[in-house]
């Protein structure tokens, strides 16, 4: 006689892609009646529905329905201008740095791209989120060639204090001026991209740049790996579009506008494309 089925082990057990489904209708109901959505999203993993990252897989509690993204992250269309600029700069065996990991999807998405021959080495430097996307790496199958380090990318290598922000993708080194919604103060441990190069990392031929504001700290701590290695960077600007600006062309690189065909330094730009426009450099 079979087993009479056990309710709860059904509302665990529904589809992930029915979950996926509930998770993109609480994103559009009230914030008081999102309550009533968490039975069926206590458990489990969310699935990313269309798109170059489609079937990427995320804990539930790194994607939750009141965040401003998670629609934008499971219809498959978070940061497009970013994903594309991906899509064509990483071809398989290749190395990624994802700086600024926050839950993962880039680096995951850069796995999936570089495939197991390749290698990502995503930093993220809040201890709770860099935890999160390494399980998302670990859902993904991606844990051979992906790895997530709990740290800072700045000019100089050390420890710095760093402003945890209510919305963890804002949190920033205390360099950058401490934002309204700060929620706790931590030291961090920082590395120099220049630095990364005497440890065993192998250099990266695609670096994916979103750090809140500190990109030009980032960026002059990466001098000889601009000169010597002339990675592919993909940046995200906080108002510092002259800054880096300068500071890739001046190290030999040609910028596209991610997100118009204004000029990189106009106000509008978001997102930057820096490819070299020479070749590596001699001494």
């Amino acid at each position: 006689m079979p087993a009479a089925p056990d309710p709860h082990a059904a509302d665990a057990d529904i589809g992930r892609s029915d979950r996926t489904l509930v998770a993109l209708a609480a994103t559009r109901v009230p914030t008081r009646l999102r309550p009533r959505f968490a039975p069926l999203l206590r458990r489990g993993d969310l699935a990313v529905l269309h798109g170059l990252a489609e079937g990427l897989r995320f804990p539930v509690v790194a994607v939750p329905p009141g965040h401003p993204h998670t629609r934008l992250l499971l219809l498959g269309d978070l940061e497009a201008p970013v994903q594309e600029a991906l899509r064509r700069s990483v071809p398989p065996g290749s190395v990624v740095y994802d700086i600024g990991a926050n839950i993962g999807f880039f680096s995951a998405l850069a796995g999936r791209l570089t495939g197991p021959t390749g290698r990502v080495v995503g930093f993220e430097p809040v201890p709770r989120i860099a935890d999160l996307a390494r399980a998302a790496i670990a859902r993904n199958g991606l844990a051979g060639h992906v790895e997530i380090r709990t740290q800072a990318v700045a000019a100089t290598a050390g420890t710095a204090a760093l402003h945890v922000v209510g919305e963890a993708s804002w949190s920033h080194l205390a360099s950058r001026g401490r934002h309204p919604d700060t929620v706790a103060t931590i030291d961090v441990e920082v590395v120099a991209l220049d630095a990364l190069l005497q440890d065993g990392t192998p250099p990266p031929d695609v670096v994916k740049l979103d750090v809140e504001g500190a990109e030009v700290e980032a960026l002059r701590g990466a001098t000889a790996l601009l000169r010597d290695h002339r990675p592919v960077l993909v940046v995200e600007l906080h108002d510092t579009n002259d800054e880096v600006a300068d500071l890739l062309e001046d190290a030999g690189y040609r910028l596209e506008n991610l997100d118009g065909p204004e000029p990189v330094r106009q106000a509008g730009a978001v997102r930057l494309l820096a490819r070299p426009s020479r070749g590596v450099t001699t001494s």
